[in-house]
């Protein structure tokens, strides 16, 4: 006889492919969870690519997920070698902080830009106009950053949450994230449109209506970006149990390379940019691509 918690399972393909017949209701909380704090970290990633760029906001808040989301999720399943796992870490925070350092230099070239350009108005005027793009840029990393921090629970709460013979299957385990991350992520926005901006708007209110008109076009590359993400975080669950959720995680969080180039190649967010900052980004390519060979070994 089933207990009533483990009924919601036989809507699936079966209890075994649940994750077990004694699966345990903490661990459908654990993933939901998971869900709930990536969804709000989401929100913010998206919200700092609007505001800082691509090639920005990518790095600092993945690289800030890499590096806390291994931490926590190896001290929950310890499989591989520390003595390599943790080099590659500081690898990337590194890089994190080279990421950092090119956006601040960048911002100080694109001041100085518009310094001369403004070179008509009054010194009171411009000193003004730096002091707000400084905040501004503090508070678009700020952003990134913190949504790098809820980022890095995901991970370790996923598999606390297929631990064990009463965890979940990484499939199920995805399905429970993902309705999770829907609905906080509905909850925010129905937020938003009512007044209760916790996170920084990026545009004015808007309706329903209003959204659905625009072209069908708009509506399937954000279809599309959701799907391609689905099927990857499902990969990324199905891939930690025999690499290890540690390893798989970190694995996982190389798209701060695929990002950037994006952001270079395609948006031209670098156009004009002072060598010194070019510098330091390639500085953070040379250094995450070392912590993922680092954390590669070391998983083995």
């Amino acid at each position: 006889r089933t207990r009533p918690r483990q009924q919601v399972f036989f809507a699936g393909p079966g209890r075994f492919k649940a994750g077990g017949p004694e699966v345990e209701l903490i661990n459908i909380l654990y993933a939901s969870a998971a869900g709930g704090v990536f969804g709000v970290a989401n929100i913010l990633l998206t919200t700092g690519i609007t505001l800082a760029g691509l090639s920005i906001a990518f790095p600092l808040c993945i690289g800030t997920a890499l590096v806390l989301g291994t931490i926590l999720t190896y001290a929950v399943d310890p499989r591989g070698k520390p003595e390599l796992i943790f080099p590659g870490v500081v690898l990337a925070l590194l890089g994190v902080l080279a990421n950092a350092r090119s956006y601040g230099l960048l911002q100080k070239h694109r001041e100085r830009d518009q310094r001369a350009l403004d070179a008509r108005s009054s010194e009171a005027a411009l000193n003004g106009a730096g002091t707000a793009a400084k905040i501004d840029a503090c508070r678009n990393m700020t952003i990134c950053i913190v949504g790098g921090v809820l980022m890095s629970f995901w991970a370790p709460l996923s598999a606390q949450g297929m631990k064990g013979d009463g965890g979940l299957s990484p499939y199920f385990s995805f399905l429970f994230f993902a309705l999770a991350a829907l609905v906080v992520s509905l909850a925010i926005i129905a937020g938003q449109q009512c007044g209760c901006s916790l996170i920084p708007r990026v545009g004015g209110v808007t309706s329903a209506r209003e959204y659905f008109r625009l072209p069908i076009v708009l509506h399937g590359w954000g279809l599309l970006g959701g799907a391609v993400w689905a099927l990857g975080t499902a990969a990324n669950l199905v891939s930690g149990s025999p690499l290890g959720p540690a390893l798989s995680y970190a694995l996982g969080q190389t798209a701060p390379l695929v990002a950037v180039l994006w952001g270079l190649g395609w948006y031209g967010e670098f156009t004009g940019a002072p060598r010194s900052s070019v510098w330091c980004l390639v500085a953070m390519f040379v250094l995450f691509i070392g912590a993922i060979a680092l954390l590669c070994v070391g998983g083995t």
